[in-house]
């Protein structure tokens, strides 16, 4: 995510020299951008802008959002003390309560919760549950242990987790959610086995802060020549989680996002296009695409294809494209298209990224990821480790490439 200054809280030399442009600075650096941060301001208004030095009509969509913050946390249990996690949005907490261990949603609906500390552990903390109502997936087995913890009154929720199914976090938060107003935390095995080594109440001590703020989408546009045919869509969502510096996720996806729109600046082709760094991938609160679906999402009918980029660029992978919604005679155009690019290759349908949102209203659509994303990206993405070093600067090149000749193509 190039800048030409440098953002608060910087992590890591910035991709630059892939798109064969530099900056007046030369390299810049800047680190995690999570939804409400200073650093994420600053980047949403260094890329409205760049689209605008590039001739890019901006507009620019405000939202109201969440920061987070959060310190040391831990369980005291007979003077023993063992590190927790707060988890992300939970209200501060610091009580001695007594607890009881819940690990099916069937022991949680008979288990007296009342003022206690309750540990979800094994089957019931499989998996990280989905934000309340989360607008674009919700499953009923989550909304089921969302209601029942409602219902039962605890004075404080602890997953007891492990490694993250899509992520690499280990252990991972099961709740991530700003409208979820129980105190949370989450630890891992060893730590819960100290806990359970150790008797009488235990006092649980949150160390975590909630803070209102504001943020904006930006979305950048141009009319077709003539009168247009559609449009085409293409996205990165240029915001992280919280601790990681996301060089891979997302910084290498905005990197190819900006190297198109420098490709295509001079485009005089029968589609509108549109740019969109997308603000909030990496929350549940998705602001930034709501923003857009609030102001766009009547469009729908008009999109000819959307493309996201998101996790492209690992060192060791190729760019893997995959395809949605898309007729016969495009797949075989898009084929011919892959064709031309020795480190683009075909690669298969995933749903973790913001192209779902399009692909389930039937848009078609195409998604470029790292070909090792599966065993490779996600055991370092929302991490520490997600850094530029992770980063192959030679496939971003290739990927702007490839993105700017679909659209000259069509």
């Amino acid at each position: 995510m190039p800048s030409p200054f440098q953002l608060r809280g910087a992590a890591f030399v910035a991709i630059l020299f892939a798109m064969g442009r530099m900056a007046s600075g030369g390299f810049f650096e800047f680190g995690e951008r999570p939804l409400g941060s200073e650093a994420n301001r600053q980047a949403a208004a260094f890329l409205g802008a760049e689209a605008e030095r590039m001739g890019y009509e901006v507009q620019r969509l405000p939202f109201k959002c969440t920061r987070w913050e959060r310190g040391p946390s831990f369980i005291d249990r007979g003077g023993e003390r063992v590190e927790v996690f707060a988890g992300p949005f939970s209200p501060a907490f610091d009580k001695l309560c007594d607890a009881v261990m819940v690990t099916s949603t069937q022991q949680l609906k008979r288990t007296k919760c009342e003022g206690n500390i309750v540990f979800l552990r094994g089957e019931i903390a499989k998996e990280p549950l989905m934000p309340l109502d989360f607008p674009f997936y919700f499953p009923d087995a989550h909304r089921e242990i969302y209601a029942l913890l409602d219902e039962r009154e605890p004075a404080a929720v602890l997953a007891v987790t492990g490694k993250h199914p899509a992520c690499g976090l280990n252990p991972y938060p099961l709740f991530d959610d700003a409208n979820f107003k129980i105190p949370s935390g989450y630890l891992d095995e060893a730590a819960m086995a100290k806990v359970l080594a150790g008797k009488g109440k235990i006092r649980l001590k949150l160390d975590s802060k909630s803070i209102p703020e504001t943020g904006e989408q930006v979305v950048i546009r141009k009319k077709a020549a003539e009168e247009s045919k559609g449009k085409i869509v293409i996205f990165a969502h240029m915001d992280t989680a919280y601790g990681t510096p996301g060089a891979l996720d997302n910084a290498a996806g905005v990197e190819v996002l900006l190297g198109a729109m420098e490709r295509l600046k001079d485009y005089a082709g029968p589609y509108d296009l549109e740019f969109v760094p997308f603000n909030g991938e990496d929350s549940g609160m998705v602001k930034g695409q709501m923003a857009y679906l609030d102001r766009f999402g009547k469009e729908m009918d008009a999109i000819r294809l959307g493309i996201n980029i998101d996790a492209a660029g690992a060192k060791g992978s190729k760019t893997a494209v995959s395809a949605y919604n898309l007729e016969d005679a495009r797949q075989a155009w898009l084929n011919g298209e892959i064709a031309k690019h020795p480190r683009i290759e075909r690669g298969p349908e995933w749903v973790e990224g913001d192209h779902s949102i399009f692909v389930f209203q039937g848009v078609p659509c195409l998604a470029l990821t790292s070909s090792n994303l599966r065993e490779g990206v996600m055991a370092i993405s929302h991490t520490p480790q997600d850094t530029i070093d992770q980063v192959d600067q030679g496939l971003l090149g290739e990927a702007a490439d490839f993105i700017a000749g679909l659209v000259n193509g069509l």
